[in-house]
């Protein structure tokens, strides 16, 4: 190694292990935060509130990292579903065909979907911790925004404690002395005892960053003194999260969602079991499929789907927005009584979802219905929108004309 770099390697070694300098003990101040310094504090805290470049970044970070976990639980789910359905499928037309050991294929199959789902379970509870954390930054961020505000108030009420000036010595009284001197004495022990009791009135200063981290530890304890119901069951990206989980693996909507009070157990660990399916009413899970496809406004199938909280219907965007703006931004669903505003609405990936999977039957439908049409046309039926080869019949003059050059030749 060459010799600069075996010295800066020392060096660097040396930095590393040298002890800290210690630091000189925590004086608390003894005078209240200056104006200047607290206009800062305020346009920190101003700036907090509004849009600036750091609070857009931190919350553009938090909701990808958000719509991400959405997306991944969602694939890895669908994934899931498709080779459950696959290996039910095997197992059915095997019994069908009377069989009744298991093929090696079929085997196989079934071995790798465990192997899958204890995978793919493991992703789900990863992913599903990783979401409350975020949350848990997310409430954090706004929770300081609070602090600050409440520091800046506290900072604001502080007042400077007078400095206790040295008692001035009784005079001894002359004998022949008069009653003016003593009675000026006495008014100036008097003033200096009134100053002493203003002082201890008003409390002594507190540093800001004890007033920081005392606002900071209020609110924290009463976040971590919610349940868990309420900080996760209660947040729409959560609920999006746990819709979007269940979608996956109930896209035919065969089972309901279970209850937001049911997603977590007495010591607050999330219940990550699945519902099993019941197919008692397969007319009415179709119908209800068929209607959260089309937008109760504009009839037409979703493209970004609005959803809301306050009622279970959803409309297209473009249409609620018009239609709400048109009433001052705040209007009756159009279909129940609820009052809505556009903060109540987000874009709900779950009947987004379920859009697509309908676009992608309706295609698997068309092929399939194009290879049984070809199939129809080679038997020779006649098929709307489709070309058949026929065998073309000669003319019946044509057919009389063949005949007599046969009849000349002979």
């Amino acid at each position: 190694m060459p010799r600069l770099l075996q010295s800066a390697a020392r060096g660097s070694a040396a930095a590393a292990t040298a002890p800290a300098p210690e630091l000189p003990p925590y004086e608390p101040p003894e005078y209240p935060m200056d104006e200047k310094n607290r206009n800062i504090l305020k346009n920190m805290a101003d700036s907090r509130e509004s849009n600036d470049a750091s609070k857009r970044k931190y919350e553009d970070h938090l909701n990808r990292a958000t719509q991400g976990l959405r997306t991944a639980v969602g694939s890895i789910n669908d994934v899931l579903h498709q080779r459950r359905q696959a290996v039910a499928k095997m197992a059915q037309k095997r019994r069908e065909q009377g069989g009744q050991e298991r093929s090696q294929e079929e085997r196989e199959m079934e071995e790798y979907l465990v192997e899958l789902t204890a995978e793919v379970s493991e992703l789900t509870g990863k992913s599903e911790d990783a979401l409350r954390k975020i949350l848990d930054c997310r409430a954090e961020f706004q929770d300081n925004q609070e602090v600050l505000k409440q520091v800046l108030a506290e900072a604001q009420k502080q007042r400077a404690r007078p400095e206790p000036k040295p008692k001035k010595e009784k005079r001894q009284a002359r004998p022949n002395g008069s009653d003016d001197e003593a009675d000026g004495d006495s008014a100036d022990v008097d003033d200096q005892d009134e100053e002493m009791e203003d002082a201890e009135d008003i409390p002594p200063v507190t540093g800001v960053l004890e007033m920081l981290k005392a606002a900071r530890r209020s609110k924290f304890e009463s976040y971590r003194a919610m349940t868990p119901y309420q900080r996760y069951a209660l947040n729409n990206d959560y609920i999006s999260f746990k819709r979007t989980w269940h979608d996956a693996l109930h896209p035919d909507g065969d089972a309901p969602l279970p209850d937001a009070s049911d997603w977590f157990d007495e010591q607050g660990n999330p219940i990550m079991t699945v519902v099993n399916a019941d197919n008692d009413d397969d007319d009415l899970v179709v119908e209800r499929e068929i209607m959260d496809l089309k937008c109760p406004l504009s009839l037409q199938v979703y493209k970004e789907p609005f959803s809301n909280h306050r009622c279970k219907h959803t409309f297209e965007k473009s249409a609620i927005v018009e239609f709400i703006n048109s009433n001052r931004g705040v209007a009756k669903c159009p279909v129940c009584s609820e009052e809505l505003r556009l903060t109540d609405f987000y874009l709900d990936d779950v009947v987004l979802r379920k859009v697509k999977r309908a676009e992608q039957a309706a295609k698997q439908d068309a092929t399939a219905t194009s290879d049984i049409e070809a199939d129809d046309s080679d038997s020779g039926d006649l098929v709307i929108g489709r070309s058949r080869n026929i065998k073309k019949e000669r003319h019946p003059s044509n057919l009389a004309s063949q005949n007599s050059m046969d009849e000349d030749e002979d």
